[in-house]
């Protein structure tokens, strides 16, 4: 059979689907123990109103919503009239709770060894078919939940029923010791289950009030049920016991707290967050209770050497829990000074998380700073002064993102930060804050007043608002505006006239963009703000600040009237002229030089002026900023090259495109003026592409904007024309080589720029503005772990039904590429081998492995696999290449097996062996043919999943 006609077979295989019905209640159980003890059906365990309650051994009518008043009342009634009897029927409702049912000839002499043996044969066959009782099931079962409850009540209520006489109380060890056995076994479920019943026992022996009674007893269930198993190698029942303990301390604080508080402490260091969140809310309940407790001093100071570490834990809950606890501890003693520092440290961690990443920490710790330090100051200017002097604090290098994160954490707790008029209050008294604090004041005000009218919150990757997404921002709550426009408006303006900050600058400039200018009543005010824009566009040099005063140009031009709109249009060509000027006098007259550092700076202000406004046309923006992008006009060498000098095109070029566009849906552009549009286009990006075809790390600030330009003008283009510009073979080249180059200029650890640029090449792809083989470049650095993390989501978007076929396309393309390279010692592979290819294989199954859509994941896996095995057979078609080593590729595709099915695997395996070549293979026991089969055979034992989605 060809090649051909198998892919044909395998395709029209595809839609088989395979059903498989089970039953529960044939499972196979022991027959030595069906006359004693039975294994049950699991839908007994779900609490299914359906099913039999357990309670029915008690009373056939009770069902399994009774309520357990009922349920005890009657139990207590036949333990009265026979008390063995009685002993029975609640071990049968406890025993039920296993999933074990059990018959009255399992009490004759209740033998506890004998008993336990007998469900321990139960349980490990349970484990063999897979029905043996979980954790989860545990917390399921209505059933379960009710009869640890009836456990409580009757210890609490009657326990003097089991310790009246002694043959009552040799029922209790009966069941106090089976229950100790099963605590001990090795099956977590009925571990947890049987320990959960003795702390219901101590439990409901704590509540009864009578310990002195029962004090040898209940020693004995604190040291096996407590003791030990806080000692379990399970979280999941030293979470349990620990959980219990805080229910105890609520009901008799005297007694456990002195007895076991060094527990609680202990637990503090558990490797288990969920324990050390548990422990912590225990230990702020024993911080917060009345009850005298001698240790408290040594627990507290227990308790402050291993907070630092707990508050700064990576689990979100433990950090809380840790920052909460932070809140209910004392003052520290001044006179012991270790302890004081230590508490000083502790609370500056605690002040220091209000700037966490992660927002439920930082809110969290905001909220506990506002409680102690803020609400305690009833004047409101005090309040603010407060926040003032803890922004302070922040390190000038991490400022702007650092006041980001503080306003995220506080905006929702501390409403004195938009109190507009109080803020006008302050500012109108010029000596209750000093310059450094006006400045800070600002820039809080700035991320505030933000999301406050628009619902915005802080962007924490740029900690600025110059980007595009704000552009066109919808002013959400016009009331604010209104008040924000009514109080603060004229401080803005006047703190333009002493500010020399730049962050108190770029502060300014975004919150004028938040101004209503409909409601300005003195009409000198807009004239202001265009002397002011003028008057830093002619000093500052700093981008980002240019940058806002352009956006802040753009987006009051809307609000004002028509005269108002004439003069911001004039700012706009002042300034635009003046720095064209400039750049048109250092290329025309090259006698009279104009220094870098003046063209430098008339292009960052050419930049920031285009990215919002348009550039009048006359003066021949396009034409003059040509001459400072490399590869597209006549080079001069006096000329500075910058990567504004590129942005500034860009910006005038967009603006160029997009206006075209407009004007072709209004008939009014002839085709002539098209054209030389799209041959700009054209020509500036090859211009770009060129620069990343002669990519050198000393200038790599201009090849990453010319490669982040390229990225643009592909969005542009396929924005304006609703279709995807197609880059040539050389084209496609050149933007792959700059890959290529980074990656491999790039040092194990990743910076974040290039993480970025990589993110940028993976988003075209998954646009479709570049074909989707262009990931074999990337798929070439994947043993990098930034490279992993980046195509991580790419794979999740492709592996799918309906992309699936071009994912393992690439994959398969690249295997082989690195296959052939390696096998054939290519430049660059001299030091590569199979083992490195192996490795590269297990990732991009791990990749796989983790995608969501589990039809696209077999659809990928099964065709690597496919195409895999057709290419490892390659010699059996073409015999000119028999000496080529093929079946190597076979190793390949065996450690990349784990994505598959048993019953794709079953498939794949017998797809290849109706090979005949294959079966001579065999024979001759070919080492790479044998090993894919064993891999193969390994999935189709395992059962789990082995059926496909949609099987009945």
């Amino acid at each position: 059979m060809s090649m051909e006609n198998e892919e044909m077979e395998w395709e029209h295989d595809e839609s088989i689907i395979v059903s498989s019905v089970t039953d529960d209640n044939n499972t196979s159980r022991p027959s030595s123990y069906l006359s004693l003890l039975t294994c049950s059906s699991l839908s007994s365990r779900t609490g299914n109103p359906s099913k039999t309650s357990f309670f029915s051994v008690i009373d056939s009518n009770y069902s399994y919503d009774t309520a357990v008043e009922v349920i005890l009342n009657e139990w207590v009634k036949i333990f009265n009239e026979n008390p063995k009897n009685g002993t029975i029927k609640l071990f049968t409702v406890v025993i039920k709770c296993f999933d074990v049912n059990v018959y009255d000839s399992a009490f004759t002499d209740f033998n506890s060894s004998v008993m336990y043996a007998r469900l321990l044969n139960c349980f490990r066959t349970q484990a063999n078919t897979g029905l043996l009782l979980t954790p989860e099931t545990i917390k399921r079962s209505t059933d379960i939940q009710t009869t640890l409850n009836l456990f409580t009540l009757i210890y609490r209520f009657h326990y003097n029923l089991f310790f009246s006489n002694d043959t009552h109380k040799e029922y209790f060890i009966f069941l106090r010791t089976i229950l100790i056995k099963i605590s001990q076994c090795e099956f977590v479920g009925p571990r947890l289950l049987a320990t959960s019943f003795g702390l219901k026992i101590i439990t409901g022996l704590t509540q009864s009030n009578n310990l002195k009674f029962v004090r040898d007893e209940l020693n004995i269930l604190l040291k096996e049920f407590f003791i030990k198993r806080l000692k379990d190698t399970k979280s999941i029942l030293r979470e349990t016991v620990l959980l219990e303990l805080g229910l105890w301390i609520q009901i008799d604080s005297n007694y456990y707290l002195n007895e076991f508080w060094m527990y609680i402490y202990l637990a503090l260091g558990d490797p288990s967050t969920s324990l050390q969140s548990l422990a912590l809310k225990i230990s702020k309940n024993v911080l917060n209770m009345n009850d005298y407790f001698p240790n408290i001093n040594l627990f507290i100071k227990e308790i402050i050497n291993v907070l630092c570490n707990l508050m700064l834990s990576k689990h979100e809950e433990v950090a809380i829990s840790a920052i909460d606890l932070c809140s209910a501890l004392p003052s520290a003693d001044v006179e012991d000074e270790e302890q004081f520092n230590k508490m000083r440290h502790i609370e500056s961690i605690a002040l220091e998380l209000m700037f966490s990443k992660n927002f439920n920490i930082a809110q969290f710790a905001a909220k506990c700073f506002v409680k102690k330090m803020v609400y305690p100051e009833k004047n409101l200017f005090e309040q603010l002064k407060v926040i003032l002097t803890v922004v302070r604090g922040i390190p000038i290098h991490v400022r702007p993102i650092g006041f980001s994160f503080f306003v995220d954490a506080i905006f929702d707790l501390c409403p004195v930060l938009i109190n507009f008029k109080l803020i006008s209050q302050i500012l109108t008294l010029k000596d209750y804050i000093d310059d450094i604090d006006r400045c800070n004041l600002m820039t809080l005000l700035m991320y505030a007043v933000k999301q406050l009218i628009t619902g915005i919150r802080s962007e924490h990757k740029i900690a600025c608002m110059g980007d595009h997404n704000d552009t066109l921002q919808l002013h959400i709550n016009t009331s604010k505006k209104k008040e924000f426009t009514t109080y603060v408006t004229m401080h803005l303006l006047n703190q333009f006239k002493q500010c020399e900050d730049p962050t108190h600058a770029f502060s300014l400039w975004v919150l004028l963009q938040f101004i209503d200018f409909n409601m300005l009543q003195d009409k000198m005010i807009t004239p202001d703000i265009f002397k002011y824009a003028s008057s830093f566009y002619h000093n500052c040099k700093i981008p980002t600040i240019l940058e806002q005063i352009s956006k802040c140009l753009h987006i009051i031009m809307f609000d004002l009237n028509s005269y108002e709109q004439n003069l911001c249009l004039k700012c706009i060509i002042n300034i635009s002229q003046l720095n064209m000027n400039i750049l048109i006098a250092a290329i025309e007259n090259s006698s009279e030089t104009v220094s870098m550092f003046d063209q430098e700076n008339a292009l960052i202000k050419i930049w920031s002026l285009a990215k919002y406004n348009l550039i009048p046309d006359d003066l021949e923006p396009l034409k003059y900023l040509s001459y400072y992008v490399p590869n597209l006009n006549t080079a001069q060498t006096h000329l500075i090259v910058s990567e504004y000098g590129l942005r500034a095109y860009m910006e005038v070029l967009r603006a160029k495109l997009t206006m075209a566009k407009n004007l072709e849906n209004d008939f009014s552009i002839d085709q002539s003026s098209e054209s030389i549009i799209e041959n700009t286009f054209v020509s500036f990006l090859n211009a770009m592409l060129n620069i990343l075809q002669n990519y050198d790390p000393l200038v790599i600030n201009i090849c990453e904007t010319a490669y982040l330009i390229v990225a643009d003008l592909l969005r542009i283009k396929y924005k304006v024309d609703k279709t995807s510009y197609v880059l040539n073979d050389d084209q496609t080249k050149m933007l792959a080589n700059f890959i290529f180059s980074i990656c491999k200029n790039c040092e194990d650890n990743c910076d974040l720029n290039t993480l970025k640029l990589i993110e940028v090449y993976l988003q075209l792809v998954q646009d479709g503005l570049i074909d989707i083989n262009n990931l074999i470049t990337l798929l070439q650095f994947i043993k990098m772990e930034f490279v992993e993390h980046a195509l991580r989501p790419i794979f999740n978007f492709f592996c799918n039904k309906e992309t699936g076929n071009q994912l393992s396309r690439v994959i398969n393309l690249y295997l082989v590429y690195m296959f052939e390279n390696i096998i054939s010692q290519k430049s660059g592979f001299k030091n590569s081998t199979i083992k490195d290819l192996i490795s590269v294989a297990k990732i991009i199954s791990q990749l796989l492995g983790q995608c969501k859509d589990s039809v696209g994941k077999r659809l990928v896996s099964t065709n690597i696999h496919r195409h895999g095995i057709q290419y490892a057979m390659s010699d059996v078609l073409n015999y000119q290449f028999s000496d080529y080593p093929f079946k190597l590729f076979f190793w390949v595709l065996a450690f990349m097996s784990n994505t598959l099915i048993p019953f794709d695997a079953q498939r794949l395996a017998d797809f290849f062996l109706k090979k005949p070549v294959v079966q001579e293979l065999i024979t001759i026991g070919n080492d790479h043919v044998l090993r894919y089969l064993y891999k193969l055979q390994e999935i189709c034992k395992n059962e789990t999943n082995s059926f496909p989605d949609g099987a009945a």
